[in-house]
């Protein structure tokens, strides 16, 4: 069992551990986390895998004394921060995580975000021609990126009994001759508000979306991006653009 966990951790530089000096459950916690990240990212499941390197990352934090989640969120602060003190080791681990989150982010199509996620990784001393060319490649598929061709959206949002599903259905029955896509965050585990929105002219399976008990808060959410993604490709597979 432990030559499997020492394996691992020798492949960032952490020796040390043997059967009567295991890793503690952080370190293993992290660890996990990273290759199942990896393994997402090897199969094209960016969905998961953005999920994956997050927890990963920040249970690293942790390991490093760094009770917070600026890691991920404030990813330079971060660096500037904690790169001077850093050993040789903990800055391998860094810049595989920063990388392999950057690969992740950019098949999730934020290209901006992928390039400080590289920028990062080379702060910490990583200096590959990969590296680089992955940053180039985000920074200038940044830059190519249309204004035009992003689609406006609108957060209906108040308590229960504001008029949020009133309104909706308003908006789905009036002949504005505008193509409107809903996704409905609804919050208990059995959808209510789905049943309450009324077939109007312009309502169809495809150009409504649900996602049950989730909270969109500060994480990326999968279901969230998923759902994105489902209209806009029905939208262009039948030429009807949101």
């Amino acid at each position: 069992i432990f030559s499997q966990a020492a394996a691992e951790t020798h492949r960032f530089g952490m020796s040390g551990y043997s059967a009567n000096n295991p890793p503690d459950a952080g370190i293993l916690e992290w660890q996990d986390r990273l290759s199942s990240a990896e393994a997402s990212l090897k199969d094209g499941k960016f969905f998961d895998g953005v999920q994956f390197i997050n927890a990963s990352m920040e249970a690293y934090s942790k390991v490093l004394g760094e009770d917070s989640d600026r890691i991920v969120k404030e990813p330079m602060a971060f660096v500037e921060e904690f790169g001077g003190k850093a050993t040789l080791e903990q800055k391998q681990v860094l810049c595989t995580m920063y990388e392999v989150r950057g690969d992740i982010i950019s098949g999730l199509g934020a290209k901006k975000r992928a390039a400080l996620d590289y920028q990062c990784a080379q702060s910490l001393g990583s200096a590959g021609a990969t590296l680089a060319q992955k940053r180039s490649k985000a920074e200038a598929a940044q830059k190519q990126t249309p204004a035009a061709g992003k689609v406006p959206v609108t957060v209906i949002t108040g308590f229960l009994g504001s008029g949020k599903t009133t309104l909706l259905n308003r908006i789905l029955f009036e002949n504005h001759g505008k193509r409107i896509g809903i996704i409905e965050n609804e919050f208990g585990e059995v959808g209510i508000d789905d049943s309450l929105i009324e077939a109007g002219p312009m309502t169809t399976e495809e150009n409504i979306v649900e996602m049950n008990n989730g909270c969109i808060c500060c994480t990326v959410r999968g279901d969230l991006i998923s759902g994105l993604k489902k209209m806009v490709k029905n939208g262009e597979k039948n030429d009807k653009a949101l």
